[in-house]
């Protein structure tokens, strides 16, 4: 019988096995820095992504200890190992950081360990490629901020809509600053691309408005340098989170924002990933002093020979402003559980397709949303403009997963700070 044990236990032990080693962390690849934290990532879908991993610094922080520090390496084990660019990203402008982020491409279904190394004391820098760009100052008005990736760029100048820069065929860059200072107009010659979406008065490119009965509210625009005219006295203000490697982040805000005798206050975030088409958005609309309820809506405007591909979860059309400039296509992508209906809005220059979000602005209850947008244009060699932005969907609003935070210190503590060993 005792064989019989002995069957059984290395059966056991065999089936334990990889668990234990599952368990056991990684060798430690950066000694000079104090902190390690690993983490799994996971992709959900039954479909490959190529997507930003996004990390809540308050949550991992619970587990690491002043995580991310003053310098972080993302690493993924293996042979070879991988290094993957990241950066920190003080949203709220208090000088914290409050989201780590890194590029993953990830199988479907797969999932993987990702180290994040990370320093309480070195401040070096990695020069990673550059890929995307953010500004506040575009060409002579600087009443504007821009962001961009290589292959397309958005920026606005009020109204917390976007305006659209796109790259011509066979050009990629980062050149929304150029286009800027070169001709808007179709016949222009331009090594940078095209300023293809005159917005007017409409909701341009995910416009936002609020709205109580018939009366609609929209935010107003800043008045350019160039117009030699006084600005308004409430107009947004706008701030550069981060210019790169990983993502451009740019924040819009008004303080107060008058509605009539009502008033509130408003921050958006729109950010763009290296590689990117789509532009994510992140809005917060604050009473300040109401005596209305208001929906909240987001919306596109309308273009001369439509066609439309709307669907739960997006309003997207295709059309041609001028014939010069060929056919451009626009959309607007949303979580179908948090709209409470679809429709039109009419504004002085055009209609506009728009989406109004289920939760109302009230007194005392406060407003937040999570969108994203998207433009292309046929000058860019894409041929299916809403077939596209059908993908660009797709890739936008891909995410992966993450859990399972462990922490480590270095074993060889005596190295740190030091030259290579």
């Amino acid at each position: 019988m005792r064989w019989r044990a002995m069957i059984l236990h290395g059966a056991a032990l065999a089936t334990l096995l990889p668990s234990l080693m599952a368990q056991q962390p990684s060798p430690w690849l950066l000694p000079n820095f104090s902190d390690r934290l690993e983490l799994q990532v996971s992709n959900p879908a039954d479909e490959a992504v190529d997507t930003l991993a996004i990390i809540p610094v308050s949550k991992a922080a619970q587990t690491a200890l002043r995580f991310p520090g003053t310098m972080a390496i993302v690493v993924i084990p293996g042979s070879p190992i991988t290094i993957l660019p990241s950066q920190a990203d003080d949203l709220n402008g208090d000088g914290v950081p409050d989201e780590f982020v890194f590029p993953m491409k990830m199988k479907a279904r797969a999932r993987m360990t990702v180290d994040v190394y990370y320093s309480t004391t070195l401040h070096d820098g990695i020069p990673w490629p550059r890929q995307v760009y953010a500004t506040h100052s575009f060409g002579y008005n600087r009443s504007t901020v821009a962001l961009e990736s290589e292959i397309i760029g958005y920026r606005t100048y009020g109204g917390f809509f976007l305006d659209v820069q796109a790259r011509e065929r066979g050009k990629p860059g980062l050149n929304n600053n150029l286009v800027g200072y070169l001709s808007a107009s179709a016949s222009a010659p331009s090594p940078a691309g095209k300023d293809i979406l005159h917005i007017g008065d409409t909701l341009g490119l995910g416009g936002l408005f609020l709205r109580s009965g018939k009366d609609v509210f929209r935010p107003p625009l800043n008045v350019p340098d160039y117009a030699h005219k006084p600005s308004p006295p409430e107009v947004p203000s706008y701030r550069v989170i981060a210019d790169g490697p990983v993502r451009a982040v740019v924040e819009a805000w008004m303080d107060h924002w008058s509605l009539g005798n009502d008033a509130v206050s408003i921050d958006a975030i729109y950010s763009i990933a290296a590689g990117a088409e789509g532009v994510e958005c992140r809005f917060k609309i604050l009473p300040l002093s109401l005596s209305h309820t208001y929906e909240v809506g987001i919306g596109i405007r309308h273009l001369p020979k439509m066609r439309t591909d709307d669907a739960p979860g997006r309003l997207a059309l295709e059309g041609e402003q001028e014939a010069a400039m060929g056919p451009l296509g626009l959309a607007v992508y949303f979580d179908k559980a948090t709209i409470s209906r679809t429709g039109t809005l009419k504004t002085q220059d055009d209609d506009n397709s728009i989406a109004v979000f289920g939760t109302q602005l009230k007194p005392g209850h406060a407003v937040s949303g999570h969108y994203w947008l998207a433009a292309d244009w046929s000058g860019s060699g894409i041929h299916d403009l809403l077939g596209h932005l059908h993908e660009v969907q797709r890739q936008t609003q891909a995410h992966v997963v993450i859990d399972n935070f462990k922490h480590d210190r270095t074993p060889k503590p005596a190295r740190l700070e030091g030259e290579a060993y």
